[in-house]
């Protein structure tokens, strides 16, 4: 509440000049879903605005691989009869949170590393559309490290939203990099994870994301080329994880504008440049879609365009 209060009042005093769409937290297992999201509801009422708004609520499946808290369907390598930390994992609960959150126009997004607990929330998003018999609630399922590919196909038929983070996806040398993922999942898990292409070929809304601040960093053309090489620049071929999953550089710009917009039920003002829409935009000294991806790796912002006035330049 502390946090949407101060949005509100830097919007009212003409300081917010960026849009954020904000999910609020929900304990886990919340015992009483209902009153949770109207809470939630009456939140969005005092201090959504133009540049501020709140549209759903936010649970935590489980959590890390490197924390040997990621909840899978299998035991870990290193763990017999071990398959993690279930942590919002009531289906009942869960299911009555998606529908009050829908019936109050808002959705829930999950946080949801392992395949065990993507399982469990598209599990519940099924049962919450047959009582809602509403197919577009665009919940959100995020990060999606290890998923079935029975799965990936749910996704897309549930209308949920895939957000992944191709930041997450080069393998990294030393503490908590690919070395330990392989020690903890095994060498088939690890290498699979962080599928982006098959959700695309599926035909889910796919956005990126990069959990910053939890993450440090948050690079639009980082996501670009680790997106379409599935490795880090200059890492050679030793830093692609499963480069079968890379997409085109058409599908990384959708991911960053017109899927996120469709993501915040935005897509009709925000997301692509069209007359009538809000003119929010970043220029670069690159072409992205045609330029050899080791230059576009190098690219840099030369301007920035907010509601049509130029906020940078260079």
């Amino acid at each position: 509440k502390d946090a949407s209060r101060a949005y509100h009042e830097l919007e009212g005093e003409g300081k917010l000049k960026i849009r954020s769409y904000s999910y609020l937290m929900v304990e886990d297992n919340a015992q009483d879903p209902e009153a949770v999201i109207a809470r939630i509801d009456e939140e969005r009422s005092r201090y959504s605005g133009e540049c501020y708004s709140i549209i759903g609520a936010k649970v935590f499946l489980d959590g890390v691989v490197e924390a040997h808290t990621a909840w899978m369907l299998e035991d870990y390598a290193d763990q017999t009869g071990y398959t993690g930390v279930e942590r919002f994992n009531e289906h009942e609960k869960m299911v009555a949170l998606i529908v009050a959150a829908d019936r109050r126009g808002l959705c829930v997004h999950a946080h949801s590393i392992g395949d065990g607990a993507t399982k469990f929330m598209l599990d519940c998003i099924e049962d919450a559309q047959r009582i809602t018999g509403d197919r577009d609630q665009r919940n959100i399922i995020a990060h999606l490290a290890i998923v079935r590919d029975e799965d990936v196909r749910r996704m897309a038929e549930t209308g949920t939203v895939a957000a992944v983070a191709p930041l997450w996806v080069p393998k990294e040398e030393g503490p908590g990099g690919y070395e330990m993922e392989v020690r903890y999942i095994g060498e088939e898990r690890a290498e699979g994870q962080y599928p982006i292409r098959s959700f695309f070929d599926a035909g889910a809304n796919v956005v990126f994301h990069s959990d910053y601040p939890a993450s440090p960093t948050i690079d639009s053309i980082l996501n670009v080329y680790m997106a379409d090489t599935r490795g880090m620049p200059g890492g050679g071929d030793e830093s692609r994880r499963n480069p079968g999953e890379g997409i085109s550089r058409g599908q990384s710009l959708r991911a960053m504008t017109i899927n996120v917009a469709r993501q915040w039920r935005q897509e009709h003002r925000l997301g692509s440049i069209e007359c009538g829409k809000v003119a929010n935009m970043s220029v670069f000294d690159r072409d992205l879609l045609h330029d050899d991806i080791e230059r576009v790796a190098e690219a840099r912002v030369v301007a920035t365009i907010v509601d049509g006035e130029v906020a940078y330049r260079a």
